[in-house]
């Protein structure tokens, strides 16, 4: 009988540790609320503030009547005429020298030196030192 006790010895220990094991399973997972009624004031949310909207019509302002003021006349202011630039004269004959010292120009740089003069007067030295620097 002493193994027939203590198969059932064991048998009935291992079936305590899986209830254990089973009930600290089970009421791991359970929720368990507590509440004692106390009674107390209750506190409700206040009613909305109601507001009147503004009117949906508004009284016009009164009429102005405005008239336009007096005509107003102002001279003329004094006319101011800038003067005329200054005379500009083509280069006094001999520029070049005398006769045979100017150098011979081909057709078309006798002519861009003629052009020259229609130039203001600050760029013409520069047209003609430019033509004159093509020359052989």
């Amino acid at each position: 009988m002493s193994f027939v006790g203590s198969a059932l010895a064991r048998l009935a220990f291992a079936a305590a540790v899986t209830a254990t094991a089973l009930s600290a399973a089970v009421s791991a997972h359970a929720e368990v609320n507590v509440s004692v009624g106390v009674g107390g004031p209750v506190y409700y949310e206040p009613a909305p503030a109601y507001v009147v909207p503004p009117p949906a019509y508004y009284q016009p302002a009164p009429p102005a009547y405005y008239q336009p003021p007096p005509p107003v006349y102002y001279p003329a202011p004094p006319a101011y005429y800038r003067p005329p630039p200054p005379a500009y004269y083509g280069p006094a004959p001999g520029y070049y020298g005398q006769g045979e010292s100017r150098p011979r120009l081909s057709d078309m740089q006798q002519r861009a030196l003629n052009n020259c003069v229609l130039l203001a007067p600050s760029e013409q030295r520069r047209c003609r030192a430019t033509v004159m620097s093509t020359v052989r």
